[in-house]
């Protein structure tokens, strides 16, 4: 590990902030402790991978255990733990869940300053956006420990984390400062906040011991290694693509990428996005808004795009074309395009396929005063897939009114904008195929399609329903 050469007052510095560790963990998340409570009434019967899952989704409850298992003695031909797996099978299920009862939480520290809560919540879901690219590259490379490279993309930015926990006003400027230059230089952390990062890095290492390899691992010295390089390259792909997947910077990322997987760039990009939904889907773990969330403003999609005639003689022939690529390119048995009524009070169908003339899908027209999830959808360009694991949640959102029209089942929805104007939606489903249920894969074409048209319509169409 490279050793910082810093000022005194720097020195200081970091150690007055490191010395807020003392013997105490850090706090976890709220979601955190709820999931570790569920687990910890099933006792014994408790999974370790359970177990694990609900850590790996929290930095903080990662280091407790990585800390704990640090203080405990080991033989000399014992091996270094280095999964949170290892760790719990090692405690024991019951064992663990008592170390770690009752433990101190985030919100409950950031009561009075909602801005550093949500400063902090954004570091963390970037976090675990970072360990789920990681993890699902070293899957690809055949890495038969990945999750060593999760847990190491995990806390690759810890120093920026803890900063936030307990330093809020000196993080936020650190994180403007990198926003606005991600290559930023350990000199200019210095002049901004007294220290770089790194620095703050290797003094919370050594205070809580943690394990030679995540040393090793999140060592940027070390980038010639395949797996450190692998940890990089997610901790840089999910910072640049916290705010949009545009830029020069985040394009060199995915060439970089794709040379460490031995894939096109475009096959790169495509596994990039995948992986970000997928990580999206914890979202509410965090707080925060994920990078998935830019993914249909993408200028090209990554996937093969869907033949489409380089111009339409009119918008009808252009969503013509959309509802036939949704059936055939997405696999969409249901789909309605439904544009906004004169007086933006409602939402009325003006194409539709899949579905008999009698039916109210046909006949599609909801309301947009209530409190909806079709009009919140209209509040930008923004869609959503709604399946069983986020059904609970959005359930508030999903009317009686919009019930009758659509049914019980998963299903796509994105809003049409022209412009900065709202112009539309379109909706499809899989009813009757495949018990209803949607894939990533659809999901992606869909997007995909939605961009395109939304790209191709004219400025000042669809004024009218």
């Amino acid at each position: 590990m490279q050793h910082h050469q810093l000022t005194a007052v720097a020195q200081t510095q970091v150690q007055e902030l490191v010395s807020r560790l003392c013997h105490t963990d850090f706090p976890v998340l709220a979601k955190t402790a709820d999931e570790l409570a569920k687990q910890a009434i099933r006792g014994e019967r408790a999974s370790p991978q359970d177990i694990s899952d609900i850590v790996l989704h929290d930095p903080f409850f990662t280091m407790n255990v990585l800390r704990a298992i640090s203080m405990r003695k080991r033989s000399r031909l014992s091996s270094e733990i280095t999964t949170i797996e290892h760790a719990v099978m090692m405690f024991g299920a019951k064992p663990f869940f008592e170390r770690f009862a009752n433990p101190k939480i985030v919100e409950d520290q950031f009561k009075d300053n909602p801005k550093g809560l949500l400063q902090l919540r954004r570091a963390l879901s970037r976090a675990h956006h970072a360990a789920c690219q990681a993890r699902d590259w070293a899957i690809h490379r055949v890495d038969m420990e990945s999750e060593e490279i999760y847990i190491a993309a995990a806390i690759n930015d810890f120093a920026e984390q803890y900063l936030c926990l307990v330093a809020p006003e000196l993080a936020e400027k650190l994180t403007e400062a990198i926003r606005r230059d991600p290559d930023g230089t350990a000199s200019a952390q210095q002049a901004l906040i007294g220290f770089d990062l790194q620095a703050l890095y290797d003094a919370i290492s050594q205070a809580i011991k943690l394990p030679d390899l995540m040393l090793s691992l999140t060592n940027p010295d070390n980038a010639q290694s395949v797996r450190v390089r692998n940890v990089q390259l997610a901790a840089a792909v999910a910072r640049h693509a916290e705010f949009g997947w545009h830029g020069q910077i985040l394009e060199q990322d995915m060439a970089e990428v794709a040379a460490l997987l031995h894939l096109s760039v475009d096959d790169a990009n495509g596994r990039i996005h995948r992986i970000a939904v997928l990580a999206a889907r914890a979202w509410q773990w965090y707080g925060a808004p994920p990078a998935a969330r830019w993914l249909p403003l993408l200028a090209e999609p990554a996937a093969k795009p869907t033949a489409m005639p380089a111009q339409f003689s009119s918008t009808q022939e252009l969503m013509r074309w959309a509802m036939q690529a949704l059936q055939t390119e997405a696999g969409l048995s249901r789909v309605v395009l439904a544009l906004r009524v004169p007086d933006g009070q409602a939402l009325r169908g003006r194409l539709c396929v899949g579905a008999a003339a009698d039916t109210p899908f046909a006949k599609f027209e909801i309301g947009l005063s209530s409190h909806n999830l079709f009009a919140y959808l209209l509040q930008k360009p923004q869609g959503v897939w709604l399946h069983a694991q986020n059904k609970n949640n959005l359930q508030a959102y999903i009317t009686a009114d919009l019930l009758r029209i659509i049914g019980r089942g998963e299903f796509f929805a994105h809003s049409v904008f022209v412009g900065a104007k709202p112009f539309g939606l379109i909706y499809g489903d899989c009813r009757g195929s495949n018990g209803g249920q949607l894939n990533e894969q659809q999901y992606q074409k869909f997007k995909e399609i939605v961009a395109r048209v939304s790209r191709a319509l004219p400025q000042g169409s669809g004024k009218t329903a």
